[in-house]
């Protein structure tokens, strides 16, 4: 029998719920953008890593916000646990020049 990574097997529901979890944080005026990937942690183990943009200049209590939001909405809406997946936070500052 051939083993498959969750991550291939589970890629729509993944897309879906990255989506329904993006729409939460879609009208946050120091949230760029958000993506996500799937490939191994540190242990090799599938995860989703969700990689948000900030804009430059984001103070950090708002950062320290942002994340408590994200960090609940990844137990309420993406639900990695479910599929077999760890999931992780990545937070970035947009550079001057937007790229």
């Amino acid at each position: 029998m051939a083993v498959v990574a969750s991550g291939l097997v589970y890629q729509e529901e993944v897309r879906k719920r990255v989506e329904a979890f993006k729409t939460l944080f879609a009208q946050d005026p120091h949230i760029a953008s958000i993506e996500y990937r799937i490939a191994s942690d540190w242990s090799g183990d599938d995860s989703i890593f969700v990689d948000v943009m900030l804009n430059l200049g984001t103070p950090s209590s708002v950062v320290a916000r942002i994340s408590e939001r994200m960090d609940g909405a990844l137990l309420q809406v993406l639900r990695s646990e479910e599929l077999g997946m760890h999931a992780y936070l990545n937070f970035m500052s947009r550079p001057d020049n937007g790229r």
